[in-house]
Parts: C-alpha cells; structure tokens; sequence
C-alpha cells in the first residue's frame, strides 16, 4: 500500500502509523525497508531543518554523516551502528517536524521529473555523498544558521534523488553552496563573540582551583 503514497504522505504514514510514544531512528529505517538512500536524506534532512525540539538536529546530523560516507563509498543501502540507531524521539515531536515540511515537499513532487539522469547515480551520487557529509558537520556543529539551510539543502536534494532529476539536483549544489556560506558566518559569530567569555571563565575557574 504504501508503494502507491507520495514521498510526503509515506514519512507522515510511516510516523503517524507508529504503535509507540517513541520512534528509533532504527524504527525509522525499518520502515522504509530497502528503498534508496534518497527517502533517509530527506527524512533526516528535514529533521535537521525544521526540528521543534532543541538539540534534535545535532542528533539527526549523526545519521546524515553516515550515510554521507556510505553514498560516498558506493554502498546501495542505508545503514548505521546500533548507538546511533537506538537513539529515540517522542512520536509526536517527528510528526509535527515533518507536518511543517508537508507544503515544502508537496511543490518538489509537482515540478520534479526525470532528467539530467547521469546526476542522480554513478559518480554524481558519490560525490554528492561528499557534499551530505560536508552539511552534516556543519549541521551538528552549534552555531545560528547551521540547521536550517544545511538541512533544508539535503531534503531539496533528496527528493531530487527520488525524482530521478538531475536539474533539480545541479540547483541543490547551489544552494548547498549558499548554506555552507551561512553556516560559516554562523560558527564565525561563534568562535568570535561567543567562545572567548566561555575560554575565560575556564580559565578563571582554573586558577581559582590550582
């Protein structure tokens, strides 16, 4: 049944249809079974990018670095170590994360078709492995703007992925581009204004103790 839904009514079933209050990330992969790396990049993508719950993207980044390195490495399906996998959500949090991407993914389904297929497999899907994994560090690294458009970059590419659409695809790089720009000005803002009070009180507190 679940082969004829839409990419967008399939994650929505998949949380909503869950008989628990929480939801492995294990949970989540087993149901979507043996399908592409696409529909976990999207998943994870949109995790990242519009979370309800603070800190929820620096644990759905750890997925992401994952599955960046095995699209990388030529794997053909998803898979992750058990203390990534066990990690849990409560149920409602995920659905409401992914209710808030609905209208996003129902327009990349309207104007996504086949084309440009070179870029959806072979090396371009390895090296776009690259490219998840680059976002993903920047993804779980704490910083303004270091979620949402990184995130966000993953889930547009993903769904091209699915599509099988290569042009889509070619913009995702772009706007990936755009998001690790933002992302740097974010853990710039960090680094300058954020972490030399945090770097002097260790210190202070250093030398009151020793």
């Amino acid at each position: 049944m679940q082969r004829d839904l839409s990419t967008s009514e399939l994650l929505l079933a998949l949380v909503r249809n869950f008989p628990r209050e929480r939801i492995s990330i294990q949970n989540l992969l087993d149901g979507l079974a043996e399908r592409s790396f696409g529909f976990v990049l999207l998943l994870f993508g949109l995790l990242s990018a519009i979370a309800v719950v603070p800190g929820l993207a620096t644990v759905t980044a750890l997925p992401l670095l994952f599955f960046g390195l095995q699209m990388l490495g030529g794997y053909k399906t998803p898979w992750l170590p058990r203390f990534i996998a066990n990690r849990s959500f409560a149920k409602r949090d995920l659905e409401a994360t992914i209710e808030r991407g609905i209208p996003f993914l129902r327009w990349m389904e309207r104007v996504c078709r086949p084309r440009l297929l070179f870029m959806t497999r072979g090396i371009g899907e390895r090296l776009l492995g690259l490219l998840v994994f680059i976002l993903a560090l920047v993804i779980a690294l704490p910083g303004p703007g270091t979620n949402f458009l990184p995130g966000l970059a993953i889930a547009f590419m993903a769904v091209a992925i699915i599509q099988r659409d290569g042009l889509l695809l070619l913009l995702g790089w772009a706007g990936s581009a755009f998001a690790l720009y933002v992302g740097w000005l974010g853990l710039s803002l960090v680094y300058e204004y954020l972490w030399p009070p945090v770097r002097d009180a260790v210190l202070r507190l250093w030398e009151e103790i020793f």
